[in-house]
């Protein structure tokens, strides 16, 4: 997922897409009952914003979020390893992800009014138990921890261990002995299969100062695949419509881990973000965009869709997404065996600030045959 989806890899380099420009379409055949696509004309707006600043770990959900060249800032900085007796300094230690440990579900972290504070909580513990930590440690304060590599679908970051306290906190409640890292080097690694491309395209190029600015090649830290995963309003109602009709009060989104949510408003259908190129981002009531998301690639779900965020355990099987989207999502041809949800995406430029209720509009759309791989 931006954060816990399956990587973009495939046996072959992303071709290049056709954006087509979206407009409004006139058919006067088309029925009024079908749904219609969102377009130029059609303002959608961010409905929520999420950032997950451990990987696997519930989010934070803010009202604005700063657009970096690996995502939205703070966004999955720390990862859990395991730390069995004997594992070496900067040696390749494996990362613990919600895919696998479903009780990584039962983190509930929070950010301090400052942005300086990174508060996690047990949501089961009795009594209640909380761990604080910088949300950005200073690097003066890492000079003499120890190290270590984590590679996540094929590519490296080093990450810094964050002390015995931390590991203390987490091997308790994990019932297993973990470390947290924070990252390390220049705060990120390549996204996975980006750096075999033939020719760099704008699945993974943003701007850094508006579309006729410079282009910088996007990275992410601990995510697994991509900077950003988008979602959508109306594939979300769709998804919480699979579910028992008992069941129906969650909130799905939080399953579905997207960065961001918009709300497509009323009419446009379901999945409609599977054909979704670009989008511009503007301040409510502004004519001029901000922001310019691409959206590179369908994203294929992994088995994180089945955890019960109440128990950290897998969810009853009549309320497991992963195999109620797998019935008809399998929409992907690079991984067709994975149902899909929402879209990896990139943004930019750099530095811009996204807002709960500003103003998105599909300005390309990538045609059906073609919106598989880009």
């Amino acid at each position: 997922m931006s954060g816990d989806s399956d990587p973009v890899g495939s046996d072959r380099p992303p071709a290049a897409s056709t954006c087509v420009e979206s407009g409004i379409k006139a058919d006067a055949d088309a029925s009024r009952d079908s749904p219609r696509q969102a377009n130029k004309a059609v303002a959608m707006k961010i409905q929520r914003l999420f950032i997950y600043p451990v990987k696997s770990m519930l989010p934070v959900e803010v009202s604005m979020a700063e657009i970096t060249s690996e995502g939205l800032r703070f966004d999955r900085q720390y990862v859990l390893i395991k730390a069995p007796p004997g594992l070496k300094e900067d040696s390749v230690a494996e990362h613990l992800t919600i895919k696998t440990t479903f009780r990584m579900c039962l983190f509930q972290p929070s950010i301090s009014d400052d942005w300086s504070r990174l508060t996690i909580t047990h949501t089961l513990a009795e009594p209640q138990t909380s761990m604080t930590i910088p949300l950005t440690p200073s690097p003066l304060s890492c000079v003499k921890s120890r190290t270590y590599q984590v590679s996540i679908f094929g590519t490296r970051a080093a990450g810094v261990d964050m002390g015995d306290g931390p590991a203390a906190f987490f091997s308790k409640h994990l019932d297993m002995p973990v470390k947290l890292l924070y990252i390390a080097g220049d705060g990120s690694r390549d996204i996975p299969g980006a750096t075999g491309l033939k020719q760099p395209h704008i699945s993974f190029k943003t701007k850094q100062a508006g579309e006729n600015g410079k282009s910088t090649i996007q990275r992410i830290r601990f995510a697994d695949a991509s900077p950003l995963l988008v979602t959508s309003t109306a594939s979300a109602a769709d998804a919480l419509s699979r579910l028992p009709t008992g069941v129906r009060d969650q909130d799905v989104i939080i399953r579905l881990r997207p960065n961001i949510h918009i709300d497509v408003g009323p009419g446009v259908g379901a999945w409609d973000e599977d054909e979704w190129g670009k989008l511009f981002v503007s301040s409510p009531g502004s004519d001029l965009h901000k922001a310019t998301i691409r959206c590179i690639f369908r994203t294929p779900r992994c088995l994180s869709l089945n955890v019960d965020l109440k128990t950290g355990k897998a969810a009853p099987r009549d309320q497991q997404l992963y195999g109620l989207l797998a019935k008809d999502r399998r929409v992907n041809s690079a991984i067709p065996h994975k149902p899909v949800f929402g879209q990896y995406a990139t943004a930019g430029p750099i530095g811009a600030i996204l807002r709960v209720g500003d103003e998105v509009r599909v300005v390309c759309r990538i045609p059906a045959q073609e919106s598989d791989i880009r």
